[in-house]
């Protein structure tokens, strides 16, 4: 049966609207001003998304989970001229978004209606890196479950740039047990790499559910660890070493 895609009117801004699938949200835009990121944890991928690069440089994104594009408008609106490619599976969103909320004319965005595995072995056959890798992958509330496996983490890191990041949003229950799982399959596909988790506190516990944001790569730029950590949301936490290992392996 086919999934019930609706625009839902945003309470707090005129020009907001909410993108729901089964009736669960998967992306808010404000089409007045693309900046405004709603959810708390696009907002902290949009501080990685800042901090990747000097301001306003242009960057190359690649966007593995479409929505209603609200990350790919955002890096348009903050850093022009940027390149990026959103692959979103479900060809029915693409098209009713396209109509709903058109995309900025000049922007370089390339939309793709792929699975997100094919789409990354496509790119890696093309020898195409990115500066930042964004995986938001949800059918209504839950992923796929490849997405916590080491082979398309793997892939993903290996479309990275020179400096470039692996950014995951991880929804979770309380227990915190895919948390666990991605950060694992992280470590499997790359044991060298740099990881580490953003989020409230509550939720990186394990005391409640929410949403977690997984930053990895060969290294962590400095400036991205700081921004996570003073631009909240709050209330926000940063896990990376030795309490990563505390909180999230021993969780287990």
């Amino acid at each position: 049966m086919a999934s019930r895609i609706e625009f839902e009117r945003d309470v707090f801004s005129p020009t907001g609207l909410t993108l729901l699938v089964d009736g669960a949200a998967q992306s808010h835009v404000d089409a007045a001003d693309p900046t405004r990121l709603f959810f708390e944890y696009v907002r902290r991928i949009g501080h990685v998304v800042d901090a990747i690069a000097d301001p306003g440089a242009p960057i190359a994104v690649l966007h593995l989970g479409g929505g209603a594009m609200s990350l790919a408008r955002y890096v348009e609106a903050t850093r022009p001229d940027s390149t990026q490619v959103v692959v979103e599976a479900d060809p029915r969103v693409v098209e009713l978004v396209a109509e709903r909320m058109p995309l900025p004319g000049q922007a370089r965005i390339d939309v793709v209606v792929a699975d997100a595995r094919d789409a990354v072995a496509r790119l890696a056959a093309d020898g195409a890196r990115f500066d930042l890798v964004i995986v938001d992958l949800y059918t209504r509330l839950d992923a796929p479950a490849f997405v916590d496996g080491p082979e398309f983490l793997g892939a993903c890191l290996e479309r990275l740039a020179p400096g470039g990041v692996l950014v995951v949003n991880v929804a979770d229950a309380a227990g915190g047990t895919r948390l666990a799982a991605q950060a694992r399959a992280v470590a499997r596909a790359d044991p060298a790499a740099a990881l580490l988790v953003a989020g409230d506190p509550a939720v990186l516990s394990g005391a409640e559910e929410g949403n977690a944001v997984l930053v990895a790569g060969p290294s962590m730029p400095e400036r991205v660890r700081e921004r996570l950590r003073d631009a909240g949301p709050f209330p926000a936490e940063l896990l990376e070493g030795a309490r990563l290992d505390v909180v999230l392996w021993g969780a287990c």
